[in-house]
């Protein structure tokens, strides 16, 4: 990665203005559902190889430790409440739609925040994304390329793609790229962090890794510094810890009530109809769901808007925040369907405060990162300033993320 820079440097004099503007190219990799802990206890060699001759660290998730959420905090450098996706699934009032993957290409009200692929192309820098999390979204500058998400496309095709997006002359080369594989975050979910299956996934990715850093140094003749995170870890689930949501919200009649309720594994998120909701009746469905909780105290938690735990940053009067969370206490989950989760698995999700198998998984290396450093864990919101210094950009002002926290890393 480190040669031929005096051949760069006359192709960037020679080429646009788009060239010109990157001090390199940025490589963002997201492993979905890596833990942190993954990297020592199935020895990924490529990986590990990598992180000596970078910098890694614990990468925390934000609040809720799912997908969805915390890939748009890590490419927006901002808390899930103000890029907008506050979880996998969830219910906008105003618009009374609920949230899916992709619905920001439908409409712009869902994503808040600037993406990083969109900072670049707004400082003339070409950027490519190869799925990411609401890639196609509307109400901002759209990436110079974009291949929207097809679960069917292997992890190699993907790389692939990559190695030619970077191989394109100066003036057609993107100087930032993002992508994600899946493969890891399938296999812990279905069979488990112990699991054969798992190794396979994380020995396949690992191997698959070496082959895009032995593709770099071989075919690619600019600067590439590459970052790759992961969104979460996995913690374990048990059969015995499931609760039925109907037992959550016995005696609640939603529909009469003007109840909306978004479900998932770990949280429910409780939404009352301000027009059918005084008071008094709020205080009745409260009063109810604790009763409830009386026989199940150590599988979750309830709390109400306004008084959700500082560290989640959900305390706000925006719309899409829930008047209630019902919160999963691990190894617990919800179901609400007759046919159950399967229990021989993991799942995120939960409140990443004082959980390390949430903790995910962060890597950099390149010529413009130092060599052999361990970091203290870090948010995944201070991801973004670091890939705005790496592209030699000015600071956004508009994000959570702090440049100073990574600072120490740029040569």
């Amino acid at each position: 990665m480190h040669r031929h820079l005096s051949i760069l440097f006359a192709l960037l004099l020679s080429h646009s203005v788009d060239a010109i503007t990157a001090k390199s190219t940025v490589i963002l990799l997201s492993v979905d559902g890596f833990s942190f802990n993954y990297l020592q206890k199935y020895q990924a060699k490529n990986l590990l190889s990598f992180a000596k001759s970078g910098v890694s660290a614990r990468l925390l998730p934000v609040y809720p430790s799912k997908t969805f959420p915390n890939h748009l905090s890590i490419i927006t450098g901002s808390y899930p409440i103000n890029h907008g996706i506050i979880h996998n699934k969830f219910y906008h009032p105003t618009l009374d739609q609920q949230y899916h993957l992709g619905a920001g290409k439908e409409n712009e009200t869902w994503l808040k925040a600037t993406p990083f692929w969109s900072v670049a192309e707004d400082n003339l820098i070409k950027s490519a994304v190869y799925f990411w999390p609401e890639s196609e979204t509307i109400g901002h500058t759209p990436p110079s390329y974009n291949i929207p998400y097809n679960k069917s496309t292997s992890n190699k095709a993907r790389i692939d793609q990559l190695i030619t997006w970077l191989k394109l002359p100066s003036n057609q080369r993107p100087y930032f790229i993002a992508s994600y594989v899946s493969t890891i975050d399938s296999a812990g979910h279905r069979y488990g962090i112990d699991s054969l299956q798992l190794k396979t996934a994380i020995n396949e990715f690992d191997e698959l890794f070496g082959y895009f850093l032995e593709k770099i140094n071989n075919e690619v003749y600019q600067p590439v510094n590459i970052i790759v995170v992961s969104d979460h870890g996995m913690v374990p689930i048990t059969k015995e810890a499931n609760i039925h949501t109907s037992l959550v919200l016995k005696n609640i009649n939603l529909q009469s009530e003007g109840i909306i309720v978004t479900y998932s594994d770990t949280q429910l998120f409780i939404y009352f109809d301000k027009n059918k909701i005084i008071n008094k009746n709020r205080i009745s469905i409260e009063n109810q769901l604790q009763l409830n909780r009386s026989v199940n105290k150590k599988l979750y938690r309830i709390y109400s808007k306004g008084s959700y735990p500082h560290h989640w940053h959900f305390n706000s009067d925006l719309a899409v925040v829930p008047d209630i969370i019902i919160e999963a206490t691990p190894p617990a989950t919800f179901s609400w369907k007759k046919k159950l989760t399967k229990f021989n698995g993991a799942t995120h999700g939960f409140d990443p405060k004082d959980n390390v198998r949430l903790d995910g998984l962060f890597i950099a290396a390149g010529p413009n990162i130092v060599k052999g450093k361990s970091l203290e864990p870090f948010k995944n919101i201070h991801v973004f300033p670091l890939m705005n210094s790496l592209l030699g950009l000015n600071e956004c002002e508009k994000i959570d993320g702090q440049r100073s926290v990574l600072e120490s890393i740029i040569k």
